[in-house]
């Protein structure tokens, strides 16, 4: 029995040493790959996007115009696909109206025709009644040789009359076809005018319904009136952006850096990328670009940044967000400690290292550090013990 008892004490005074020793070797000096980052939060976007704007039309369909169809935020669409539609109300009451007027002025053209035709015809006519009474003057003249000198006078002046007549007639009938060439001519003028209010106006009408540019996710811009996504039944002014469909085989981030990390932050980092909707599953990239001013965010004061990420994955869609770990210092061989182990003294810095079961207070140099960790150089070992401050300090 008493064989017994000692052999319990024994085994529980090896399990004392065994838990001492993993309790004092639960602190010590590292070596190996180091990593120091800033994480923070930041929004998809496509690299190269395909903007969609309300049709650049004439004015004299009106100003502001109402959306009757649009595709679904988010929708996948195809090349090819009608995304979404604008009323053509008042574009088709113009055609109807320019229909109308361009019968009109064809009608009008018709019968100025009619007219010219039937002006030329009394003109020819007037032409052989002048020419006739013309040569019936010429031969009372001819005739009149045996006359007394007054009779001989008025047969004289009817002839010039006779003639005055003629040549007039003959000269209007030399300048009517030209003058009503440009009277057919201004009126074709205004018929082809027609035509082509016509033609463009029916033209027109196809631009209203907008189709997709190429393959892509269908994303909804907010109206600038309402600052709200825009909506079926939204009136939207020419030219104004209305959606876009990015082109999801390159995207890059729109990154968000508070103030107080902005020192570490610079082009050209690498970045390790992970989407709030699948943590697991790392993606990278680098800083492409750092803005040089800051902007209010939720209350706050912060920069941005643009990422471009490496890979291309179907995953990545425009407007997730994802959080953005930024390797601002990386090492593959350094001495590091945990920081808790750190005691600070008047700008110095100091471990409390452990050998052959003495504590020595050894004063270090720090390097860069993260939330756990701090690159050290001194009087160290790999795999050397150490002792938090607070033990020592409070003995």
């Amino acid at each position: 029995m008493k064989l017994i008892t000692n052999l319990l004490i024994s085994f529980s005074c090896l399990l004392i040493i065994s838990c001492n020793k993993n309790q004092d070797s639960k602190y010590s000096v590292m070596k190996g790959p180091f990593r120091q980052s800033v994480i923070e939060t930041g929004e998809l976007q496509a690299v190269n996007a395909s903007f969609l704007s309300m049709p650049r039309i004439n004015y004299t369909f009106g100003y502001n115009f109402k959306i009757i169809r649009l595709a679904e935020h988010g929708k996948n669409v195809h090349k090819g696909d009608t995304v979404f539609i604008v009323d053509p109300s008042s574009v088709q009451k113009y055609i109807i109206e320019r229909s109308e007027s361009l019968e009109n002025e064809i009608a009008a053209a018709n019968k100025l025709r009619a007219q010219i035709t039937n002006n030329l015809q009394d003109l020819k006519a007037q032409l052989r009644n002048e020419q006739a009474s013309f040569d019936i003057k010429k031969l009372e003249v001819d005739r009149s040789g045996y006359e007394s000198a007054g009779i001989k006078r008025v047969i004289e002046l009817e002839f010039r009359q006779a003639e005055i007549k003629l040549k007039r007639i003959m000269r209007n009938l030399e300048l009517r076809p030209k003058l009503d060439s440009l009277d057919l001519r201004i009126q074709q003028i205004k018929v082809n005018q027609k035509e082509n209010e016509l033609k463009a106006a029916k033209e027109t009408l196809t631009r209203l319904v907008v189709n997709s540019p190429l393959d892509g996710i269908f994303v909804v811009e907010e109206n600038w009136r309402t600052a709200q996504t825009i909506k079926v039944g939204d009136e939207v002014y020419l030219g104004a952006p209305v959606a876009r469909i990015p082109d999801i085989r390159t995207m890059k981030i729109k990154g968000f850096v508070s103030e107080n990390d902005i020192n570490k932050i610079k082009p050209g980092l690498n970045v390790i990328v992970r989407l709030d909707a699948l943590p697991s599953v790392p993606f990278h990239g680098k800083i492409g670009t750092v803005s040089k001013v800051c902007i209010e965010r939720d209350d706050k004061k912060i920069f941005t940044t643009e990422v471009l990420i490496s890979e291309s994955d179907l995953r990545l869609k425009p407007g997730m967000t994802v959080s953005c770990e930024y390797i601002t210092y990386e090492s593959e061989d350094v001495m590091y400690v945990p920081n808790k182990c750190i005691l600070a003294e008047s700008r110095h810095f100091y471990l409390f290292t452990k050998r052959r079961g003495t504590i020595n207070k050894t004063e270090i140099e720090t390097g860069p550090s993260n939330n756990m960790y701090t690159i050290v150089t001194g009087d160290l070992k790999p795999g050397q013990a150490l002792e938090l401050p607070e033990n020592i300090l409070t003995r």
